[in-house]
């Protein structure tokens, strides 16, 4: 028995679901700020860190960086598609409103095409999204992995 994913067009994938909170802002954008200079740093004021800076560039609140929600959707493909997601697999995404602190994000997709290679393998289309509690969505995104035959 193969232990390779299988899914059906239509079938909904579902990810994390997490609040943005500032110390999530915090530790992607330190993190990240860290990693590019080699040294442990902290980010400075601004649209994703500060609630007063972001209301003068025009937002409503402080809100997440976009990064944090494609590696959330990235996770679900992977949780989903395992190594084939990181070895044939492409993601892309759209920040299509601002995701506030506060709000409570589900990642979530769904097998949009299934077609079978001829070698074999199944090449999957997915589309992937965010929505906040209430159903409005934040992100917009489509993915397609390949599956190797198992």
């Amino acid at each position: 028995m193969s232990d390779k994913p299988s899914f059906r067009v239509g079938e909904d994938l579902t990810g994390p679901v997490r609040c943005i909170t500032p110390e999530r802002i915090e530790w992607y954008d330190s993190a990240m700020l860290s990693a590019a200079t080699n040294e442990l740093r902290r980010v400075g004021s601004n649209i994703h860190t500060d609630a007063e800076y972001a209301k003068g560039q025009g937002f409503s609140a402080a809100n997440a960086d976009g990064m944090i929600m494609t590696n959330w959707c990235s996770a679900m493909l992977l949780r989903a598609f395992g190594i084939d997601y990181l070895e044939r697999g492409e993601l892309r995404t759209k920040y299509i409103k601002p995701t506030n602190v506060g709000v409570e994000l589900h990642v979530k997709g769904r097998i949009k095409d299934a077609t079978r290679q001829p070698n074999g393998n199944t090449v999957y289309t997915i589309d992937v999204w965010c929505e906040d509690e209430q159903g409005t969505k934040l992100v917009d995104g489509d993915a397609k992995v390949e599956v190797a035959r198992g």
